[in-house]
C-alpha cells in the first residue's frame, strides 16, 4: 500500500505538512466515517434504529468498514466496538495503520460468539476515533439495537 504512487504522494504531503504544524496543517479536510457494520459469518448488515437479531455462533465476528472522507491520508485510526451488557460490557479495539482519501478499510472484531449474552436486547456501539482537525464527527459513531440468539430467527 505505502509503495504505490498514491501512497507515496500522500506520505510526501504529510511530511510537507509537518513543517506547517503537522497533520491538519496542510489545509486539507480531515476525517473518517463508519460506512457499515456486518455480522459474520452470516453477512448480515446491521441497521441503526431497527432491531437486529444476530445468531451468535462460535465464530461470530463484526466487520466494520471505515472510509476516509477527507482529503488527506490518515494514520493510526482507532476503531472501537462495544457490546453493552451487564455486568461487564465487551470492549474491543483495532487500529487502521494507514488509510488514503476516499479509501475504505474493513476491520474485523472476532471471538465474540461465546461471550455475548443471549435473548436480551442490547446495543452494539461502533466508534471511529476522530483524527486531528476533523470537523465533521457526526459519522464517527453508530449504535445498533441487537439481540443475540443461538438459532437463526424464524
Amino acid at each position: 500500500e505505502i509503495a504505490s504512487a498514491t501512497g507515496m504522494f500522500a506520505i510526501y504531503q504529510r511530511i510537507r505538512g509537518a513543517s506547517t504544524g503537522g497533520q491538519g496543517g496542510d489545509g486539507a479536510r480531515h476525517g473518517n466515517g463508519i460506512v457499515s457494520v456486518e455480522a459474520q459469518p452470516s453477512g448480515q448488515a446491521l441497521q441503526e434504529g431497527e432491531d437486529n437479531f444476530v445468531t451468535a455462533t462460535a465464530d461470530l465476528a463484526f466487520a466494520v468498514t471505515v472510509e476516509n472522507s477527507g482529503e488527506a491520508q490518515e494514520v493510526r485510526v482507532t476503531v472501537r466496538l462495544t457490546v453493552e451488557q451487564s455486568p461487564r460490557p465487551i470492549e474491543k479495539e483495532q487500529v487502521i495503520n494507514i488509510i488514503n482519501p476516499g479509501e475504505r478499510k474493513t476491520v474485523v472484531f472476532r471471538q465474540l460468539g461465546q461471550i455475548v449474552q443471549f435473548a436480551q436486547k442490547t446495543t452494539l456501539r461502533v466508534e471511529v476515533e476522530p483524527v486531528p482537525n476533523e470537523e465533521n464527527t457526526g459519522n464517527n459513531t453508530a449504535a445498533y439495537p441487537v439481540t443475540f440468539s443461538l438459532t437463526p430467527p424464524s
